[in-house]
């Protein structure tokens, strides 16, 4: 085996580890969203009250509602994103540990936010950390479409640079609401309403891109 395909396969192993690693933690996150989700006591559990357990814990519950849902389509993201990737390499890798370290501070910021659910720098701090996680994917995906220096061939050129604007609709969504988080909770929640939209403006400016 020559030292060019030595390290080839080096990369390969890598990718694996390191996906392995990311769907890790993204489960570990959902987990722990779950567990710090506040329960009824023995009293409360009845018909009768858990209407109004839910209305006193409604802003906690929405924050948490809200991070799952991001969650979970950053780790469909990453599964698409890593499934079109033939190796890695200690650049990639590196950006990719970036994407998880603010999936931590994002699972950081939705405690905040449970903790303080009407305290508008919580609620930036979740809203901005949410878009780093999105562009932190974005910009190692980027890196790996230069050049196709780790693409799979299994996708085209095209392909991946339709990946790159498709995702960008969630971190653009949470950057979007980072001052609506100043003017209150409601628009606050609100303006994660913006998602559609957002993410149709982006596929009408890909259509124009390519029509250019």
């Amino acid at each position: 085996m020559n030292k060019a395909n030595a390290i080839q396969e080096r990369e390969t192993r890598q990718l694996k580890r390191l996906g392995t690693l990311v769907d890790a933690v993204f489960a570990i996150v959902l987990v722990v969203m779950v567990l710090a989700l506040p329960y009824p006591s023995e009293m409360q559990w009845t018909g009768a009250s858990i209407w109004g357990f839910l209305d006193a814990h409604k802003q906690g519950l929405g924050l948490a509602l809200i991070g799952t849902i991001l969650v979970v389509l950053y780790w469909v993201q990453s599964n698409a994103l890593f499934g079109n990737l033939a190796r890695t390499d200690n650049r990639h890798t590196i950006l990719a540990l970036g994407q998880v370290f603010f999936l931590l501070l994002y699972l950081y910021a939705i405690g905040v936010g449970i903790d303080f659910p009407d305290d508008p720098y919580a609620l930036a701090l979740q809203s901005a950390m949410a878009g780093m996680v999105g562009l932190a994917a974005a910009g190692s995906w980027r890196y790996a479409c230069h050049k196709r220096r780790l693409l799979s061939d299994r996708i085209h050129d095209d392909e991946a640079r339709n990946l790159q604007l498709a995702f960008l609709a969630e971190p653009v969504t949470a950057l979007i609401t980072i001052p609506f988080a100043f003017t209150g909770r409601l628009y606050w929640d609100l303006a994660w309403l913006s998602y559609p939209l957002v993410a149709r403006l982006l596929g009408r400016w890909k259509r124009g891109t390519e029509d250019a």
